[in-house]
């Protein structure tokens, strides 16, 4: 997204974020963390791989891959001092700047605001997560009241940092405890269907703003809708050997991020795949 943002000049097309040089502080974990104190903002503390189980992320979520192209990179959490040194070795061995964050326990919860061009907050839409995937995404997710001090702090960021458009604000929630901001996501993101089944249609004000046409219905936002990504949850729960059950009970009444019944040619596309590769796996032949 970096690489679109410094070319938006040459995409012929609308690039529906504000100026570059905002879209690389944002995308900054550094930048992002000093502001986030400025809004008010609680984030991880600094840490040392002695201090396992820590986090280790890159400073940039993309670099150049030595091999070609660009290398996404995502936060690990690593659970003994030599798995984090290990993690800060590889990153520090694509030429990335390895930060090393305290872990803290809580639920992922978001706030997925749209703002408009002056950075004022449009729609917005708080969720929690329930059960995660292996790599931080959401397999179970459902929405929640909106905490308006945590809004109005995230409105602050979002203001700080010059924000045009979405943005996904996480934080880990420790019981009892503050939010802890961990990232922001300018991007379209895995459990965006929990959203529009909420209520806001936020891709399509997005794409309203970007182009000054007028706003689509800002309908409210219904609390306690559920998203379950199902093949997720499903590899979960046969990879731990328990809660399979669990699974599948509540994928039934949950938005998934492919399955609608109302279009089901992409849900299907997507199972016959899974399937010829797992028919491919179990072939004798396979080399």
């Amino acid at each position: 997204m970096l690489a679109l943002s410094a070319a938006r000049d040459e995409l012929g097309a609308i690039f529906p974020y504000g100026p570059h040089e905002d879209v690389v502080r944002a995308f900054d974990k550094v930048a992002l963390s000093e502001a986030a104190r400025r809004a008010g903002l609680a984030v991880p503390g600094g840490a040392r791989p002695e201090d396992a189980p820590v986090v280790v992320k890159p400073r940039q979520t993309t670099v150049h891959d030595p091999r070609g192209g660009p290398l996404r990179l995502r936060a690990e959490v690593e659970e003994t001092p030599e798995e984090a040194d290990a993690r800060v070795e590889y990153l520090e061995s694509v030429d990335a700047e390895p930060l090393i964050q305290s872990f803290v326990e809580g639920d992922l919860v978001a706030i997925v605001a749209v703002t408009d061009r002056e950075s004022r907050i449009v729609a917005a839409v708080q969720q929690r997560a329930s059960a995660m995937t292996p790599h931080g995404g959401t397999a179970r997710g459902e929405t929640e009241v909106l905490d308006p001090s945590l809004s109005e702090r995230v409105g602050a960021l979002l203001a700080d940092l010059n924000w045009f458009g979405m943005a996904q604000v996480q934080f880990q929630m420790p019981p009892g405890g503050e939010p802890v901001l961990i990232d922001l996501n300018g991007r379209f993101y895995g459990s965006m269907a929990l959203a529009l089944a909420a209520g806001p249609n936020l891709p399509a004000i997005w794409a309203a703003l970007a182009t000054d046409r007028p706003l689509p219905s800002l309908a409210p936002v219904r609390v306690g809708v559920r998203y379950h990504w199902l093949e997720s949850d499903l590899r979960r729960a046969l990879d731990e050997g328990r809660g399979l059950a669990g699974a599948l009970r509540y994928a039934i009444g949950a938005r998934h991020g492919l399955w609608d019944r109302r279009d089901p040619g992409p849900a299907a596309r997507h199972a016959g795949r899974l399937v010829l590769r797992a028919l491919r796996r179990l072939s004798p032949n396979r080399s």
